[in-house]
């Protein structure tokens, strides 16, 4: 080998190890996605699928490109191609689910939130998703709340099916006005503990809150004879359960409860148990098993356990659990974290309030802080609705938040991806879980799209790696 020759050797292999170690086309597409530079990102990827149609990447790059740039149906499209060529990108998951939420179809959007939840393992940005999936079921809600009103006339009582039921809120007849917020905690638990009898279907409280306010209806309407039976085709419930609890002397408490069937407004069953207000939740369960038993109901032991499982045995923690609760129907999150945190601070061991804290602080996130009503503000209502809880979800925050598009989202490693089926079984059973929490009837495509009257900002700033 002459001079020359070992000269130019290194030079050309120095040239060939720069070249294989230089930036990739995903990692130069990538960046112009980062600088925003959609345009030029979107006519990269379009000539490498020429090159490589079967290249998941760079169909995937070419979508996050087409989301930026607000082309919502071409990047459902995408991401559709995407997801049935690898059907574990997490990454495609969420940004298919954020088209969909863009494009008003919140249905498909909390599927593929959940979808996502289900592939990724970053565990901090799952829950901020999950707090997303929330907020979208309650604009779910608002949405199939107005196309049940919409309906109305055309909804028949008599294809309800037998064994669903509704839990209206309970009325404070008492004097106590801190008491209040037992209103819709009291039927919180009894929604969570005949959830536990397999044979009942009973109805989210949500859905029933954002009927309430799409009705504009106050707390004592909800016991009304010629409203509850409304309410209860509106929900398509079979039986309504309603009632009140007021204060005894010495730390007393009676509560009553009645159960109606929608169709004739007519009183089914009638009961009511009292005892000591700090024994709160034995009574509840006292409550429910009479109610139970009332409607002719044969429990299994293993219902009858778990409806026996208490969350908190402490009665302040669960006020303020309650109070959470009607803070966070207003969409007043900072205050509902506030709540939430009370509760869990004054009992360590519940677990729920723990969990109802972290959601809200979530939600807090995404929607930003909101503020307190000025005292004024808050006694107008208390004078107009004396000894009521809350059912208007008009958020205080300072300012409407509009939060910037998310830019990439952290992609698990497929090693590390979990398994569960293809995603078409994955994506039917979510939709299955899905549908049967929406209100059988009312989702009539034909209808025009409601409006929604919070619309949610834009998908929120995921971690990066």
């Amino acid at each position: 080998m002459n001079s020359i020759t070992r000269l130019a050797f290194p030079s050309l292999f120095t040239a060939f190890f720069l070249v294989s170690c230089g930036p990739s086309l995903t990692d130069i597409t990538t960046s112009l996605i980062e600088q925003g530079r959609n345009d030029e990102a979107l006519a990269r990827m379009r000539r490498a699928v020429v090159l490589e149609p079967n290249e998941a990447e760079y169909h995937r790059l070419m979508g996050i490109a087409l989301y930026n740039k607000k082309q919502y149906a071409e990047a459902i499209k995408t991401f559709d191609k995407v997801l049935k060529m690898d059907d574990e990108d997490d990454q495609a998951a969420y940004y298919l689910a954020a088209s969909y939420e863009a494009s008003k179809d919140y249905n498909k959007a909390i599927q593929n939130y959940r979808l996502y939840n289900e592939l990724t393992f970053f565990g901090e940005y799952r829950e901020l998703v999950e707090s997303r999936i929330k907020l979208l079921y309650r604009q779910q809600m608002e949405i199939e709340a107005q196309r049940a009103l919409q309906m109305e006339k055309q909804l028949d009582v008599s294809k309800i099916p037998s064994n669903t039921v509704a839990i209206l809120y309970f009325e404070n007849k008492g004097q106590k006005a801190e008491l209040n917020p037992l209103q819709k905690g009291l039927a919180e638990m009894i929604i969570t503990d005949l959830s536990k009898v397999r044979s009942l279907k009973v109805i989210e409280r949500i859905r029933l809150q954002q009927l309430i306010q799409e009705m504009n209806l106050g707390e004592t309407d909800l016991v009304d004879q010629k409203t509850a039976p409304r309410l209860g085709n509106l929900l398509g419930a079979y039986r309504l359960v309603k009632g009140s609890y007021f204060e005894l002397k010495d730390d007393k408490v009676n509560i009553d409860a009645f159960v109606a069937q929608t169709k004739t407004g007519q009183l089914d069953v009638t009961t009511n148990i009292s005892g000591n207000i700090k024994d709160f939740f034995r009574l509840e369960k006292d409550l429910v098993f009479k109610l139970i038993e009332e409607m002719k109901i044969k429990l299994t032991d293993e219902e009858r356990e778990a409806i026996l499982e208490i969350p908190t045995e402490n009665f302040f923690a669960f006020l303020q659990y309650s109070r959470g609760l009607d803070y966070e129907d207003r969409g007043m999150y900072t205050q509902a974290y506030e709540a939430y945190s009370q509760a869990a601070i004054t009992d360590p061991n519940f677990s729920q309030a723990k969990t109802s804290a972290s959601s809200a602080k979530k939600s807090e996130q995404i929607v930003g802080p909101t503020t307190e009503q000025s005292g004024s503000q808050q006694q107008s209502e208390n004078n107009q609705q004396p000894n009521t809880v809350s059912t208007s979800s008009t958020s205080t925050s300072s300012s409407p938040l509009s939060l910037s598009p998310p830019t990439l989202v952290p992609s698990s490693n497929p090693i590390n991806r979990p398994g569960g089926g293809s995603i078409g079984d994955r994506l039917n059973n979510l939709i299955g879980n899905i549908n049967n929490n929406l209100n059988p009837g009312t989702g009539n495509q034909n209808q025009p799209p409601p409006v929604i009257s919070r619309p949610l900002p834009e998908p929120p700033k995921p971690p990066v790696n």
